[in-house]
């Protein structure tokens, strides 16, 4: 019995973060002459909501991979800026950040 009631105060105490605290993780593959850009993009509109969290060439390729984490409200700005920004990319599934 002991076990169940130290597993439910440990449910308890974990909380789920507040919506505001929310962050998501955005998949980008371009081409490796654009990865400044797309960095530049990302520096632009930051005001520290965006970070590039990873970037990791594609084996047997000139592309690179970018993982960019950033805030709900500016993705759709992020993803315009990108889109300028480069002329070719391929966004992934954008899920929530760890």
């Amino acid at each position: 019995m002991k076990y169940l009631h130290s597993l439910a105060q440990h449910l308890t105490a974990v909380r789920a973060p507040h919506p505001r605290e929310h962050r998501l993780y955005l998949p980008l593959v371009v081409d490796e002459c654009d990865v400044l850009r797309v960095r530049k993009a990302v520096i632009r509109s930051a005001d520290g909501k965006v970070e590039i969290v990873r970037c990791a060439p594609v084996r047997n390729s000139r592309k690179v991979r970018l993982t960019i984490e950033l805030q709900p409200g500016i993705l759709d700005e992020m993803i315009c800026r990108i889109l300028q920004s480069v002329e070719a990319g391929e966004f992934g599934k954008i899920g929530l950040a760890h």
